[in-house]
């Protein structure tokens, strides 16, 4: 089993994750520290503020300074990705494409949080950004309630859950059950910041549920492998 950490805000200033290299470097310590081997880095993508080409110029060269900065010891590989928060229209967006886990058609796509249904027009973008090509995985499923999970999980989509929400004294069973039928196909530490306690629940994880976590990342790797490559 590769230990794959698909949601992480490594990047130093892309978003507030990782305040500078230090932080970055220290979050990469605390992953290679309980095994990660391959992490996502997903900074915030918010339609509002950039360009999809204007995130990807910063977001890759902040990873070439972290590069530079941990030198060449060894360390966890870094898939550059984005966590795109949904917007209406999105699926018209130029360049979307390119907010995927680099090398494939797999995008981390956040809705909105609330406790009520979504809007059933950002229903509809969700589905359009799947029929342009892309692969829509739904970030950290556990925070949003779960008929309206259920309602795109039953479209087809899939899902990633933080490994917090299964390190709880009670086990969610609704997660279970989705991590169970192959809905869940990601685990992430949805780290911000480098304090140590923020990377806990993803060791615990790894240490008392292995199972579970092989579960669930053995569809990480099989999303990853059957992905569309661009």
């Amino acid at each position: 089993m590769e230990i794959l950490d698909f949601h992480a805000h490594i990047l130093p200033r892309v978003d507030h994750g990782s305040k500078g290299v230090e932080d970055g470097i220290r979050q990469l310590a605390m992953m290679q520290a309980v095994g990660v081997e391959t992490v996502c880095a997903t900074s915030h993508f918010y339609p509002q503020m950039l360009l999809p080409s204007e995130y990807v110029k910063e977001r890759d060269a902040s990873l070439k300074n972290l590069l530079r900065a941990w030198g060449d010891a060894p360390r966890p590989h870094i898939i550059p990705g984005a966590e795109v928060l949904i917007c209406l229209g999105m699926e018209e967006m130029e360049d979307l494409e390119r907010l995927c886990m680099e090398g494939t058609n797999v995008l981390l796509l956040e809705m909105p949080l609330t406790e009520r249904g979504w809007d059933p027009c950002l229903l509809h973008t969700a589905q359009g950004i799947a029929r342009r090509g892309i692969h829509p995985v739904l970030a950290h499923v556990d925070r949003y309630p779960p008929p309206s999970v259920e309602m795109l999980l039953d479209m087809g989509f899939t899902g990633q859950i933080n490994a917090r929400s299964l390190t709880g004294l009670l086990q969610p069973k609704q997660l279970l059950r989705w991590i169970g039928q192959g809905s869940i196909v990601a685990l992430g530490s949805d780290l911000h910041g480098c304090d140590p306690n923020g990377y806990s629940s993803f060791a615990r994880l790894l240490k008392f549920r292995p199972r579970l976590c092989e579960t669930v990342m053995k569809g990480t790797a099989m999303l990853l492998r059957n992905a569309k490559r661009y």
